[in-house]
Formats: structure tokens, sequence, C-alpha cells
């Protein structure tokens, strides 16, 4: 198992920013009802839109993860116990897993894509992280 990440460091838990930490990857509602305060939260609502979207590719495909896993293969690094806490908001996304999973799902990259806009460009970012006025 991964050692915890230091507290207030770039790496970062990203179930640990949500309301409800069972809601991640399951759910196309964001993870907070608050405002979003710093990069940290961004991420985290970021990759729990893209777990979601992966978590239904796979129900669309008429499989779930593990046997996904076992019949792809897997590049040196990425596994299935990776996958896992990935989706479940336990480990950080890394754009190595984003890649793979971009080869995979249809609209992958399309999809990310419009979810760091829709965060980027959300009213509920707040004052002292809020971005300049494009």
């Amino acid at each position: 198992m991964p050692r915890s990440p230091k507290p207030g460091g770039a790496v970062f838990v990203p179930h640990s920013l949500a309301d409800n930490r069972k809601k991640f990857g399951k759910s196309t509602s964001r993870l907070t009802a608050g405002n979003i305060a710093t990069p940290q939260q961004e991420a985290a609502e970021v990759q729990h839109a893209i777990a979601n979207r992966i978590r239904e590719y796979l129900l669309d495909q008429n499989t779930d993860l593990l046997k996904y896993c076992a019949e792809t293969p897997l590049p040196r690094g990425l596994s299935y116990d990776r996958f896992q806490r990935i989706l479940r908001g336990e480990t950080m996304m890394t754009l190595t897993d984003l890649m793979f999973w971009t080869g995979q799902v249809p609209d992958l990259a399309e999809f990310a894509h419009t979810s760091m806009q829709r965060t980027l460009d959300a009213d509920h970012v707040e004052g002292r992280y809020a971005r300049p006025s494009r």
C-alpha cells in the first residue's frame, strides 16, 4: 500500500475533499456544495468526473474493472489495484493513467477537456482563487 501523502502538499487523497466520499466516481453531481478554493479541489472534481465516465463506459461494455483489467494488456506500472484506488478517489490520477484511459474510452479526451473547462468557468470558484476573466 502506498504511503499517505504529506498534508498540504501537491499530492492528496481526492475523495477527502468530497462532502460524501462514497459519491466519488459514482455521480455526475459535484463532490461539494461549497465553493472551490484550491487547485486540489478542482483536480478532485475533474478526477471525479473522469472516474464516473470510466465507470459508465465499463457498464456500457457489460463488464467491470476487474474483468476489464484481466482482459486488457496493461502498461508497466498500471494495474487493477491502482485503477480501483483512482476510481474511488483514494489515489490521484496521473497523466499516464489518463492517457491509458483516453486510449480505451471513446471521446474521453474531449470529456476531460470539457470537465476541466466547466470547472474553470464555474461561478463557484472562491475569490482568492478566482481566475481573471477571459
